[in-house]
């Protein structure tokens, strides 16, 4: 803990430290903790994605690989939260109650689907737990952003961290939610389980993206909501953006219900898979900015 002025920068562990207001400058793994809680959101729809494509034989390493990624993650990121994790940079257990009821009523909620998506890595054509996982899409998607709301209330203040920059966290990591949700839909539409509502949806995935892609380039002070901060994150978030006309075309031909080719379909996955992990680095700068470490 230390007290600084404005535009003083002094060196912590090797890094330069920005402080850009009068205030008492503390770490508690507030940012982290906040990441963490968006993780499990993005998780709760990487999840049923890589669940489709592996029940549905398209791009079955790597849909193999992400959910058993995504099943250990989650259950590692909610302990975390729930008991602290100093390799997380989550240090200490949880302390509110109402905080803790949440994530203990989530963790409940998790064990059908964490043993339905083990299920379904042992048996990709065992329809039974397919149904359990995609029963629960979204309640989850519900649930998590419900526990990552209560922590961001929890851990936003100014001793703490800025709402601004909690802003920029939970834009970042909707977005990487949504990159996943729209694999799943996509996924449910183009194996013939689609209909009008799932398109609805699908086309309501896309526009959340879209437009929480173009507030964190070019900004949204109506939200509060600024540019990109570092020469750095606008960089990532240029290349982040690069393909993302190629995949609107080939989620536009799902929603048209063109049929997808077997390599089409593989394509929109590993695209997706690939720009989910692309901004979730994004989003870890937004962490590392928010404690002014460049």
């Amino acid at each position: 803990m230390s007290f600084a002025s404005p535009g003083e920068t002094r060196i912590e562990n090797g890094k330069i430290v920005l402080v850009q207001q009068l205030e008492i400058i503390t770490d508690s793994g507030s940012s982290n903790r906040i990441v963490a809680a968006a993780l499990l959101r993005t998780l709760s729809q990487e999840i049923p994605a890589a669940a489709c494509h592996l029940h549905n034989g398209v791009n079955v390493e790597e849909a193999k690989a992400e959910l058993s990624y995504s099943v250990a993650k989650f259950d590692a990121v909610a302990l975390a939260l729930l008991n602290g994790n100093e390799a997380m940079g989550i240090i200490g257990g949880e302390t509110r109650f109402r905080t803790v009821a949440e994530l203990e009523a989530l963790m409940a909620e998790w064990v059908p689907i964490h043993d339905a998506a083990i299920a379904v890595l042992e048996d990709p054509t065992n329809r039974q737990p397919v149904d359990v996982i995609y029963d629960a899409t979204d309640i989850m998607l519900e649930k998590t952003y419900h526990l990552l709301s209560e922590i961001e209330a929890e851990y936003s203040n100014p001793v703490e961290l800025l709402q601004s920059d909690v802003l920029l966290i939970e834009v970042s990591g909707r977005m990487a939610a949504m990159t996943q949700r729209m694999a799943y839909e996509a996924c449910r539409a183009w194996s013939g389980e689609g209909s009008e509502e799932l398109i609805a949806e699908l086309k309501k995935t896309i526009g959340i993206y879209e437009a929480s892609m173009d507030a964190l380039i070019n900004g949204l002070p109506s939200l509060g909501v600024q540019p990109a901060p570092t020469a750095e994150i606008a960089e990532s978030l240029t290349a982040a953006d690069e393909d993302w006309s190629i995949i609107r075309g080939l989620l536009d031909r799902v929603i048209a219900a063109d049929d997808l080719s077997v390599e089409e379909r593989t394509d929109l996955y590993h695209r997706l898979v690939v720009k989910v992990h692309k901004v979730e680095e994004i989003e870890e700068m937004y962490q590392d900015y928010s404690k002014r470490i460049y």
